[in-house]
C-alpha cells in the first residue's frame, strides 16, 4: 500500500511538471506575440522613414474630369503584415513626392506612374488616368488598400471630416487641399469621380471602412 502511494504521488508530481512547463510556454508564445506586432509596426515605420528621408534630400524634378477609374485590384487586405513589409524593402525604388494628412498621421511617398512599383502592393498608387500634381486644374487621384497589413496605407482616411487638410510635395513644391466631399459607390472594378474641373484636385480611393461591398472616394480641393 505504501509503495502505491509512493507511486501516486510521483506520477501526480510528474503531471504537475509537464503541465507547469506546457503553461509556461504558452506564456512565453503570449508574450513573443504581444512584443513581436508593435515591433514589427515600428520596423516598417523606421524604414519608411529613410525612404522619406531620402526623398526630402534627392528630389526628382521631373486635363480634364476623369470619370471613371479603374480600381479592380482595390479590395481590404489582411495580408501577412512581414511579408509585405520585406517585399517592400527587397523593392528598389526612389519617390517622386509625398502625401501628408496630418489629421491620421499619414506620410508616405509615391513613385511616378511609370514604375513598375506604382502597385497598391507597394506603395500609395498613383492611378494611371491621373494628372500630376503640377498640372493646372489637374486632379491628382492616388489608391491605396485599407484594412490592417503593413500595406494598407488608407486604413485611417475614414477618420477624416469635411475640411480636414492634406498636402501634396513633388517637383520641388507643396501643394496644399481641403477635403470638400466624401461618397461611397459600390464595387464593380470602376469608380466615378465627381469633382470641379476648373479647381486642382487631389482625389483618395479605398475601400469603405468595415464594409466589403463598396470603396470610399475623398475629394479634396486646392487651398
Amino acid at each position: 500500500m505504501w509503495l502505491k502511494d509512493q507511486t501516486m504521488q510521483r506520477k501526480n508530481k510528474n503531471i504537475k511538471s509537464q503541465l507547469f512547463k506546457v503553461g509556461f510556454f504558452f506564456l512565453i508564445v503570449g508574450i513573443l506575440v504581444i512584443i513581436s506586432t508593435p515591433l514589427t509596426k515600428l520596423k516598417g515605420e523606421v524604414f519608411e522613414e529613410m525612404r522619406l528621408a531620402i526623398f526630402q534630400l534627392n528630389i526628382n524634378k521631373e486635363n480634364t474630369t476623369i470619370s471613371d477609374i479603374n480600381t479592380e485590384n482595390l479590395e481590404m487586405t489582411t495580408e501577412n503584415t512581414e511579408v509585405a513589409e520585406e517585399n517592400d524593402k527587397k523593392a528598389n525604388y526612389s519617390y517622386i513626392g509625398e502625401l501628408s494628412i496630418p489629421k491620421i498621421k499619414l506620410r508616405r511617398g509615391f513613385v511616378s506612374k511609370e514604375s513598375r512599383y506604382n502597385n497598391i502592393e507597394y506603395n500609395i498608387t498613383i492611378a494611371q488616368e491621373a494628372d500630376y500634381p503640377d498640372v493646372p486644374m489637374g486632379n491628382f487621384i492616388l489608391m491605396a488598400h485599407s484594412g490592417n497589413a503593413y500595406i494598407s496605407f488608407f486604413d485611417k482616411l475614414y477618420k477624416l471630416q469635411i475640411g480636414d487638410e492634406a498636402s501634396v510635395s513633388y517637383n520641388a513644391n507643396t501643394y496644399n487641399y481641403r477635403l470638400t466631399n466624401i461618397y461611397n459607390q459600390a464595387k464593380t472594378g470602376t469608380v466615378a469621380i465627381y469633382r470641379n474641373p476648373n479647381v486642382k484636385t487631389l482625389t483618395l480611393i479605398t475601400c469603405t471602412h468595415n464594409d466589403d461591398y463598396n470603396q470610399t472616394i475623398y475629394i479634396f480641393e486646392e487651398i
